[in-house]
């Protein structure tokens, strides 16, 4: 029986990866690459005792999908990711959020899950029905589960309201994802034989490039991703009992985007995950990486691309953008002594799309508000 619901934890958690993975791919980005970082994850949480996993997370691959060039996307994940390194070696994650404060990392938060349901929005704005019985199925999903104390009603919300809303686009409306949609940059060949040739044509190294908007968009994830390993990372880790490894997670993700970004792959980040709640959390975490890796690197999540809509991910975007990000968050700024600072970072960060921005101008209130009154 123990086998079994450790078994059920990890299939459920890739089943969660799957929709958010084609999110990356409609945002330019390629799936084969991405996979690396899986495995990098699973390591470094095998070497670590991490029983935190790092999955496709819709907060991170909207935030660096806003960049619509491909060698600005990757200057901007390369800058995040050597900066998160060093970060977390140097135990730094902590004491930024000490000098930012709270406040004006929960405005980041919350202005970030605005960005996320827009995202939502926008989605099904291009497919009305498809994007509307992903919303609707969702929502009541959650509320379902929330009121009768259903485990994991993450993850049930997510399967409901991408199976049905793909059901409908597939069975009733009968049609199929126009594979032409996709980006260019995020077009992959289906071999999935390693030891072919064409199998190692997806993994070109692209060229990055550092300018003013790969420079914000780095400095925007790296805000992002301090935010999520301390918000995401301490509920997983307390569904589990522990305390989380903030320092490692911070290394371990950054780490793991690296191979992903230099071949076009999109970035992975701190998921509220429910193999915590498993059977050996620590292994049903690491398993769960693997086999996304293994069905990343082999094509079988491409492959589905061509029957998930886009807009079947709607429904869980809004349920992760406003519901579990946005309104926590948002409560969290009401409730801090400052919550100037965080309203500011908030309306900031939606407003220019910009994690980074959004924490600079809400720390510059912090820090001086006191002198003009403002907190």
């Amino acid at each position: 029986m123990l086998f079994l619901t450790f078994l059920l934890a990890v299939i459920l958690v890739v089943i969660n990866a799957i929709p958010q993975l084609s999110l990356a791919q409609a945002k330019g980005f390629k799936l084969k690459p991405t996979g690396l970082a899986y495995f990098i994850g699973a390591i470094g949480n095998l070497a670590t005792g991490s029983i935190v996993p790092i999955s496709a997370q819709a907060e991170t691959i909207s935030l660096s999908g806003i960049l619509k060039k491909a060698n600005e996307r990757i200057g901007a994940l390369l800058i995040a990711s050597v900066f998160g390194v060093i970060l977390g070696l140097a135990h730094g994650t902590s004491a930024i959020v000490d000098f930012a404060g709270s406040a004006t990392i929960s405005g980041m938060m919350a202005g970030v899950g605005i960005i996320l349901s827009s995202v939502a929005l926008d989605l099904t704005k291009a497919e009305k029905r498809t994007g509307a019985i992903s919303i609707i199925t969702a929502l009541v999903t959650w509320a379902v589960c929330n009121n009768c104390g259903i485990p994991n009603g993450l993850i049930w919300t997510i399967a409901v309201s991408v199976v049905l809303s793909t059901l409908d686009f597939l069975a009733i409306q009968r049609r199929r994802v126009d594979l032409a949609t996709i980006p260019a940059d995020a077009r992959e060949s289906e071999e999935w034989r390693f030891w072919k040739g064409q199998f190692w044509a997806d993994f070109k190294v692209i060229k990055p490039l550092f300018n003013i908007s790969a420079i914000l968009g780095g400095l925007s994830l790296i805000c992002l991703n301090i935010g999520s390993n301390i918000s995401f990372g301490s509920i997983t880790a307390s569904i589990a009992g522990q305390t989380p490894k903030l320092n490692a997670l911070t290394v371990i993700n950054s780490l793991a985007d690296l191979p992903s970004a230099l071949f076009g792959g999109a970035p992975i980040e701190t998921i509220i995950s429910g193999t915590a709640a498993a059977p050996w959390p620590w292994m049903a975490g690491v398993v769960m990486m693997l086999v996304c890796g293994f069905l990343l690197l082999t094509g079988v999540i491409g492959k589905l691309g061509r029957y998930i809509p886009s807009a079947s991910i709607s429904g869980f975007l809004i349920v992760i953008g406003f519901l579990l990000t946005f309104l926590p968050n948002l409560n969290g700024v009401m409730a801090d002594s400052k919550p100037v600072a965080g309203i500011i970072a908030l309306g900031v960060t939606a407003l220019t799309q910009n994690a980074f921005i959004g924490v600079v101008v809400g720390t510059i209130v912090n820090l001086s508000g006191g002198l003009f009154g403002l907190i």
